[in-house]
C-alpha cells in the first residue's frame, strides 16, 4: 500500500474520530451559544476560513436572525437579514450564495435542518489559502452540520423552552400584580389616590417615567357620538413627566378614534408626521381604552427607562391596568356626584322649608269670606308666590305672583317680592303706588331676562268693595252668583320690564254667591299626556260647575280635575298656585 493511501485512509480515520467526538461533545450540550460556537469554529478550522456566521430561520420566510457571527465586525449578534434561502439540504457555492451574503463574502451556505425543521443555516468565507474548497472537506463540513442539527435543534428547543417560562413567569408576575392593584383601587374613592396608584403602577412596572390618562366622563349626554363629544367629554385625570398635559382638541379627537394601540417606536415617516404632537411631548405609546365597543379612556406613555420596546405582553398589561384604573375612577366620580347630589338636594330641602315659611301659614278669617289657597312648586322651590294678609279695619290683602323661570333663581326673586309687600304694607299706601315702588326695587335687583307678573287686592268687608292692580297677570276670574264672568285685568305692565312706570287701581263690589279665582298660569298651561293643555275655558267650566259650594270645595274639585287631566300632578311642567275667595251671607 502506498504512502498517499495511507495518508488518506489516516486522514480519513482522523476526519471520522473529529466528526464523532464533534458530534458527542454538542449532543451532550443544551446551550444554544455553546453549539453554535463550536460547530461554526469546527467548519472554519476544517475549512481553513477567517469569517462565517450562523444565521436562525425567524419567520416569517425571508427573516434569519444572526446567532454567532466570526470576522464580521459590523454584523452582530441579534440582527435580522432578509434572505430567501430555499429550505433544503444541499450546500449553496458561488453565486448560489444570496447577494447580501455575497457582500459580506460568504462564499459557503450549508443548510441546518433535522426532518421537521427548517433551523438556519451555517455561511462560511473563502479559504485563507485562497484555494478552492475541497470535495473532502465540503463532505466533512455538511456531515458536520447534519450530525449537529439535532443537537442545535435540542438546544433551540430547550432555549425556547426556558424563554417560554420566563413568559410564563412574568405573565404570573403580572397576574399577580394586578391582583393587588385591582385591592388596592377597589379599597378606596379617593380619585388623588388612584392617580398615585396608577402612576406608581406604571413606574414600578413597566419603568415609564412619561405618562397621560384621558378619561371620558359619564354626563346627561352620554348618547352623544364619540365625535361629537370628544372635546368636552374627554379631559386629564392623571398626567406625569410632561410639561405641558393639555392636549389640543384635535388631537383628542383623533386619539378617540383609535380602536388599536398605537405604537410610536419604529413608526414610518407618514405616521411619525401624523403624531408629531404626540412624539413632541414624548409619547410613544396611546392606547385606547374601550368599554361597549366605544373608547373610554386613553393611556398615552412615553418610552421605558430601559430603552426596551413595548411588547404585545406588555400592551396586554397595559390594557388591562387601564381597564381597572378606567373603572375605579369612573366610579369615585361617581360617588362624588352622588354625594355633591345628596348635598344639593339637603340644600333644596332646605330652601323648600325656607320658602314655605314665606307663605301664609293660617289664611286670616274675614266675616262674610270664605278663602282657600294652594302652592304646588314643580321643583324642590319655585317662583309662585301668593300671601293672604290681615289689614286694618278687617280688611283683606290677596296677591298672587309669577317669576319667570323655575328652581332655586326664581325662588330668591320671588322671595324679594315677598319682602317688598311685607315692608310696603305699614306705610300705608295705595296700591298703585305699592306696585309702583316694587316694580322699581325688582327692577334694580334683577336683570333683563327677568319678570314677573303680579295681582294683589284689597277686600272691604263694610261694603264688600275690592280694589285691585294687575300687573301682568292672568286676569283672575269673578263668577257672579247669577253665572256671568268678569275678569280682572285692570292695572299695567309686568314687574321688572321697566322702571318708573305707573299703574292703574280697577274696582268691583262683591255680592253673596259670587267666586273669586286668583291663579297662576300652571293651572291653566298644565299638559296632559297628549300635551293638550288645561286652558281657562277648562278652568272657568269647572268653576262655575262648583260655584255653589265652599271656596274649599270650589279649590279641592279644580285640584281633582287638574290631576285627572294631567294624570301625573307630582310631574307638573310649571309651578302651580290658586286662590279661591267666596262670598257668602
Amino acid at each position: 500500500m502506498s504512502d498517499s493511501t495511507n495518508h488518506v485512509q489516516r486522514t480519513e480515520r482522523f476526519d471520522l474520530r473529529a466528526l464523532y467526538e464533534t458530534s458527542r461533545l454538542l449532543s451532550a450540550s443544551l446551550d444554544l451559544e455553546f453549539v453554535l460556537n463550536n460547530l461554526l469554529l469546527t467548519a472554519m478550522s476544517k475549512l481553513l476560513v477567517t469569517r462565517g456566521l450562523v444565521l436562525l430561520h425567524d419567520p416569517p420566510e425571508t427573516a434569519y436572525r444572526v446567532a454567532t457571527v466570526k470576522g464580521l465586525p459590523r454584523l452582530k449578534p441579534g440582527a435580522r437579514l432578509a434572505l430567501d434561502l430555499a429550505a433544503g439540504e444541499h450546500p449553496m457555492q458561488g453565486d448560489e450564495v444570496p447577494l447580501p451574503l455575497q457582500e459580506m463574502n460568504i462564499r459557503l451556505v450549508i443548510p441546518i435542518a433535522t426532518a421537521q425543521r427548517h433551523i438556519g443555516v451555517i455561511g462560511l468565507g473563502p479559504r485563507a489559502t485562497r484555494e478552492p474548497y475541497q470535495e473532502r472537506e465540503l463532505e466533512f463540513v455538511q456531515s458536520l452540520v447534519h450530525m449537529s442539527s439535532a443537537a442545535v435543534q435540542n438546544s433551540l428547543m430547550v432555549q425556547e423552552l426556558r424563554q417560554a417560562n420566563r413568559d410564563l413567569d412574568a405573565r404570573v408576575q403580572e397576574l399577580n400584580t394586578l391582583f393587588d392593584l385591582s385591592q388596592e383601587f377597589n379599597a378606596t374613592v379617593d380619585r388623588d389616590r388612584l392617580v398615585k396608584l396608577l402612576s406608581f403602577a406604571l413606574m414600578g412596572q413597566m419603568l415609564v417615567g412619561k405618562h397621560l390618562f384621558l378619561l371620558r366622563r359619564t354626563r346627561a349626554d352620554e348618547g352623544a357620538s364619540e365625535q361629537e363629544g370628544a372635546e368636552v367629554d374627554f379631559e386629564v385625570v392623571a398626567a406625569k413627566g410632561l410639561r405641558e398635559p393639555a392636549l389640543e382638541p384635535d388631537l383628542i379627537r383623533r386619539l378617540c378614534k383609535l380602536e388599536d394601540p398605537l405604537l410610536l417606536q419604529n413608526e414610518d415617516e407618514e405616521t411619525a408626521a401624523a403624531w408629531q404632537q404626540l412624539k413632541q411631548r414624548g409619547l410613544v405609546l396611546a392606547l385606547p381604552i374601550r368599554h361597549h365597543g366605544e373608547n373610554c379612556g386613553m393611556l398615552c406613555l412615553g418610552p421605558k427607562m430601559t430603552g426596551r420596546p413595548y411588547t404585545p405582553g406588555d400592551l396586554e398589561f397595559l390594557q388591562a391596568l387601564g381597564n381597572l384604573a378606567f373603572v375605579s375612577i369612573q366610579n369615585a366620580y361617581l360617588v362624588e356626584e352622588q354625594i355633591e347630589k345628596e348635598r344639593l338636594e339637603e340644600e333644596m330641602r332646605l330652601a323648600r322649608q325656607i320658602q314655605e315659611g314665606l307663605l301664609p301659614r293660617e289664611i286670616p278669617s274675614v266675616p262674610g269670606l270664605e278663602v282657600a289657597a294652594l302652592a304646588l312648586p314643580s321643583r324642590e322651590v319655585g317662583g309662585d308666590y301668593f300671601d293672604v294678609i290681615a289689614l286694618e279695619d278687617g280688611r283683606l290683602l290677596a296677591a298672587v305672583a309669577d317669576v319667570t323661570g323655575k328652581g332655586v333663581p326664581a325662588a330668591l326673586l320671588m322671595a324679594n317680592v315677598q319682602a317688598c309687600l311685607h315692608v310696603l304694607i305699614p306705610m300705608d299706601l295705595t296700591l298703585e303706588e305699592a306696585t309702583a315702588h316694587i316694580n322699581r326695587v325688582i327692577c334694580g335687583n334683577t336683570g333683563y331676562d327677568r319678570f314677573i307678573t303680579y295681582f294683589h287686592a284689597i277686600y272691604h268687608p263694610q261694603d264688600r268693595r275690592l280694589d285691585y292692580v294687575n300687573a301682568g297677570h292672568n286676569p283672575p276670574m269673578l263668577i257672579r252668583a247669577d253665572g256671568s264672568v268678569e275678569e280682572l285685568d285692570v292695572g299695567g305692565l309686568l314687574l321688572g320690564v321697566m322702571s318708573g312706570v305707573t299703574y292703574e287701581r280697577g274696582r268691583v263690589f262683591l255680592h253673596p254667591g259670587d267666586v273669586l279665582a286668583l291663579f297662576t298660569d300652571g293651572v291653566t298651561e298644565a299638559m296632559s299626556p297628549q300635551e293638550e293643555e288645561y286652558g281657562e275655558a277648562r278652568l272657568r267650566d269647572r268653576l262655575m260647575a262648583h260655584r255653589t259650594e265652599s271656596a274649599e270645595a270650589i279649590l279641592e274639585a279644580v285640584r281633582a280635575d287638574l290631576r285627572a287631566f294631567t294624570g301625573n300632578p307630582a310631574l307638573l311642567s310649571d309651578d302651580l298656585t290658586m286662590i279661591v275667595m267666596k262670598v257668602v251671607a
